[in-house]
């Protein structure tokens, strides 16, 4: 597994007190786009992360599923910032079940 390449992509959200009350993020956009990862950089990725939540419950590890960190939160701001990895579309759908088995490893999927 170590030596499959699997695009995966990183998005922030920031949130303020004002944005919050609108229901909408201050900010949002991409960290990384479609970068190459091994699979062992991937479960890297997750842990050095703080990746703990994934987008649904139970989790599968589907290609549309994603792993979301808590919100850090900026104490003199306000604003929350969390980040977000996802499995690019732009991958070979086979490469679907690397993904599912990241999920799996680090406990956040069936």
């Amino acid at each position: 597994m170590g030596d499959v390449m699997i695009l995966i992509s990183k998005t922030y959200e920031t949130v303020t007190q004002d944005s919050a009350e609108a229901g909408e993020a201050e900010d949002s956009g991409f960290v990384f786009e479609d970068e190459s990862m091994t699979f062992r950089e991937l479960i890297g990725e997750i842990h050095r992360g703080g990746y703990c939540y994934s987008s649904s419950y139970p989790c599968y590890g589907r290609a549309g599923d994603w792993l979301t960190t808590e919100a850090d939160i900026d104490y003199q701001t306000g604003e929350q910032t969390s980040y977000s990895l996802h499995f690019s579309h732009n991958n070979n759908p086979r490469l679907e079940r690397y993904w599912r088995k990241a999920l799996q490893y680090v406990r956040l999927a069936k």
